[in-house]
């Protein structure tokens, strides 16, 4: 059996983005600035839904998979071909 690790910020409200869905108060205090860095070097698998891949390829990185070298599944029930990299799953 995989072990299974969650790594989400989350606002003490609950809250994972604004609401107009943006994310820049991910900055945090400062205080380590290269956690997520050090911890994406650990895992081989990513799972995350639709409206964070759409956010990462029309905003945050457009023009690289920030992901590259890992497999992906985008849980979502739009209709998407999946890739050698991303798979598009419900």
């Amino acid at each position: 059996m995989r072990k299974v690790v969650l790594y989400i910020a989350m606002s003490l409200d609950g809250y994972i983005a604004d609401v107009d869905g943006g994310v820049a108060w991910l900055d945090g205090d400062g205080s380590d600035t290269d956690s997520f860095s050090k911890f994406i070097k650990t895992i081989d698998t990513v799972i995350l839904g639709y409206r964070t891949y759409h956010q990462i390829v029309t905003e945050l990185s457009p023009d690289d998979w920030v992901y590259h070298g890992k497999k992906s599944y985008v849980i979502t029930h739009r209709d998407i071909e999946s890739t050698d990299e991303i798979i598009f799953t419900n």
